[in-house]
């Protein structure tokens, strides 16, 4: 009987020690992969107490926390320019069974894989674009870059989250150059709106000019109406008061009543130095005519 507990003690105690020596704690956002007799077993080990069972041994410690690798790659774009360029790639392994398998087995690095392909399609995109490009479109490439290289991911067990490329580094003459061809830009566009800025002004110019002259014509055709009907509204009226006056005495009364009228106005306003007198004012020409008028309109005041 003795014998025999001593046997079921030491067996107990030999369970006791293995399993103190295979318990373990698996931390946070890491998983285990194991195999047994070299076969992988396709369920992980994920964080909390685990114990490994007989047989079995740990293969590899997946870390499923987010990584971050930066690298700097020399470019050359479309307009062969030469520049170093600065990028940063952020991916995880999925916290799968058949992801960290995939990471563990698939390929021997899949890290260096991953990181080969996105350098090699970064330098694609690149060298089909121009500098001033690559400038304005990098949220464009990262975009382009994570579309095309996600399912390369998924295969080895891993996700891209985030690719960011960096302000590029052109040398320093290539730098140079590009202020100089900005700062000419701006001039022709400054030039550009300079001139524009004058057409339009010149065009209003041209256009108040054109109404001020429309509506001096206007002007200026109402008041030769008003003194047409004038004419009209006297030579109407000196033919009632003069009826044996001819058009032709009539005519040459209103011209020389309008010529005196001027004369007089001009001297009138203190400002006029030289007076033009028409010559028919004087007792040549139709001075006969103007007599024989005067005789008869004093004719006519007897009359009455």
């Amino acid at each position: 009987m003795v014998p025999f507990l001593i046997v079921l003690c030491a067996i107990a105690f030999g369970v006791l020690l293995y399993i103190w020596q295979h318990i373990f704690v698996v931390h946070g956002q890491t998983a285990l992969v194991t195999e047994q007799f070299g076969v992988p077993i396709k369920r992980a080990l994920y964080p909390g107490l685990r114990i490994l069972l007989p047989f079995r041994r740990v293969v590899n410690r997946v870390d499923l926390k987010q990584t971050q690798i930066e690298r700097n790659s020399q470019v050359k774009t479309q307009d062969d320019a030469f520049l170093s360029i600065q990028w940063v790639v952020r991916f995880s392994v999925k916290p799968t069974d058949e992801a960290i398998l995939a990471y563990t087995y698939k390929v021997a690095d899949p890290v260096s894989q991953l990181i080969w392909r996105v350098e090699n399609e970064l330098r694609q995109i690149i060298h089909s674009m121009t500098l001033q490009d690559l400038y304005a479109q990098k949220d464009q490439i990262s975009q382009r870059i994570i579309g095309d290289q996600a399912k390369n991911a998924l295969e080895t067990g891993m996700q891209i989250d985030d690719v960011v490329i960096e302000q590029p580094m052109p040398p320093p003459d290539v730098m140079a150059a590009m202020n100089n061809q900005i700062a000419a830009l701006s001039r022709q566009k400054a030039a550009a709106a300079e001139a524009e800025a004058e057409r339009l002004r010149r065009v209003g110019l041209a256009k108040a000019e054109s109404e001020s002259k429309e509506l001096q014509g206007q002007g200026i055709a109402k008041q030769r109406l008003a003194i047409a009907t004038g004419f009209k509204e006297s030579f109407e009226l000196m033919q009632e008061g003069l009826p044996s006056a001819s058009s032709h005495e009539i005519m040459t009364l209103m011209h020389k009543t309008i010529e005196a009228d001027m004369v007089s106005t001009a001297s009138a306003d203190g400002k006029s130095t030289i007076i033009f007198i028409p010559t028919g004012m004087t007792t040549n020409g139709n001075a006969g005519s103007l007599a024989s008028l005067a005789t008869q309109l004093r004719s006519e005041q007897k009359a009455v």
